[in-house]
């Protein structure tokens, strides 16, 4: 099936120029496919004498089947015949039966994130019948337009990219192609539990599907590109009209209480989309404008949600923390600073140094943070106050206060993240200094 590999050639031509492609391959029949095509574009490419990316195949071996290792060794065999140099990762997952399939997701994207580096390319070997499978189960979740948009063709993913060169071919042509090139695969005998709910779907209702519209795949693939545009259409209202109420990474709640519940909600979950790519569903929208809008505007309500995002809201704005409620900071923490290097506090921000500024250290720096009692004397005024009283002033967040970089010069404080210059280490207007920037991480 010549078809194959020129679809595959045409779908992979933009990533031609890219530095590696990592193959996602589980042994399976559809990554076994994936692997021969990528295999035989590079004999291709080399007898031509024409350059190609480096290819290797990354394998997750998620130990829930007793041959699991078994089959990671079957790959590797495999992967030895192409000279393809194969990785193998051991992730361990827990959870119950119906939570199982997620948990394995989500550990099997967290290594493909892990291995991509810049300018790489990761290549899943997803098809339209997985598309439809997809389409279907998160019809059942209930979905909005973006859900519906099923899984697309390409994204970011940490420093690379994803992509899906296959997502228009049928799992029925993947098998053709291999019984004419007589590839083995690896068969998972939990493809068979009906227990999983997208195997539910695939021996139980696509075969009815099927027998009333079998052209269904292009239906549902045709229905999954429109769900993409009208969510690719409404994030591009929503991220400029986010945009307009929010300042300093925080949402005006003001702004939105005098707008109508259905874009309230819209616009909320759209702003917790942006600051950190997750989705919330309709449930949680209702119940954050329910916290959030209809409390009053001296209220501190905290919402938390997965993976240790939680909400705040401080005099009528919405924060988005990434630090647990019940997680304290360590304020002991002092570090070493040469202002030459960005000093990255992990879990916290960064705090750099430029050109162009008037701040003028004096000695050695170090980088710390409250405790208490500490007080200062910013440039240009007359007397010191308690660091406690400036930041209430400034109308830090309380939650921030303790986590906000302070910039010392032996004993002093010399500078307060990039808020205020400490008397006696500002330089008068018009000589060179040091400009600092510090930035929350997000």
């Amino acid at each position: 099936m010549a078809q194959l590999l020129s679809h595959l050639s045409v779908a992979l031509a933009p990533y031609l120029g890219r530095r590696r492609w990592h193959v996602a391959y589980s042994g399976g029949l559809d990554s076994r496919v994936l692997l021969h095509l990528v295999w035989l574009m590079r004999q291709r490419a080399f007898a031509a004498g024409e350059s190609f990316p480096e290819v290797c195949a990354v394998h997750v071996n998620h130990q829930l089947q007793s041959g699991a290792d078994a089959w990671a060794g079957q790959c590797q065999a495999i992967c030895s015949q192409y000279n393809i140099p194969f990785e193998c990762h051991r992730v361990t997952i827990q959870g119950s039966r119906q939570g199982i399939e997620s948990l394995a997701r989500t550990a099997r994207y967290e290594v493909f994130e892990a291995v991509v580096e810049h300018d790489d390319a990761m290549l899943l070997a997803h098809h339209q019948d997985d598309q439809a499978e997809t389409f279907l189960l998160r019809l059942m979740r209930g979905a909005g337009v973006a859900g519906l948009a099923a899984m697309p063709a390409a994204r970011n993913l940490g420093r690379g990219e994803l992509f899906r060169p296959m997502l228009n071919l049928s799992r029925a042509e993947l098998e053709a192609y291999a019984e004419e090139h007589r590839l083995e695969w690896i068969e998972d005998p939990s493809n068979g539990n009906t227990q999983y709910r997208r195997n539910f779907l695939r021996h139980h209702v696509m075969p009815v599907l099927a027998e009333r519209w079998p052209n269904y795949r292009n239906s549902i693939a045709a229905a999954a590109e429109l769900q993409a545009e009208a969510s690719e259409l409404l994030g591009s209202y929503l991220s400029a009209e986010v945009k307009n109420i929010t300042t300093d990474g925080a949402l005006d709640l003001n702004a939105l209480r005098g707008i109508e519940p259905i874009r309230q909600r819209a616009l909320l979950r759209h702003f917790i989309f942006t600051q950190f790519g997750q989705r919330i569903d309709r449930a949680q929208s209702y119940e954050l404008a329910e916290q959030f809008l209809a409390s009053s505007g001296d209220s501190q309500p905290v919402f938390s949600l997965a993976g240790g995002i939680t909400l705040r809201a401080f005099k009528g704005r919405l924060y988005c923390d990434e630090s647990p409620a019940n997680k304290t900071f360590d304020s002991g923490l002092v570090l070493n600073w040469d202002t030459g290097h960005a000093c990255h506090i992990e879990g916290l921000g960064q705090l750099s140094a430029q050109a162009g500024g008037r701040f003028a250290p004096k000695g050695e720096l170090t980088v710390r943070f409250r405790r208490g009692g500490e007080r200062c004397r910013l440039a240009g005024h007359g007397h010191s106050k308690s660091l406690k009283k400036l930041l209430q002033e400034w109308g830090i967040p309380p939650w921030q206060r303790d986590r906000l970089p302070l910039i010392y010069c032996g004993d002093e404080i010399a500078a307060i993240a990039d808020m205020a210059i400490c008397e006696g280490y500002q330089l008068p207007d018009g000589e060179a200094g040091i400009q600092l920037q510090w930035v929350w991480s997000r």
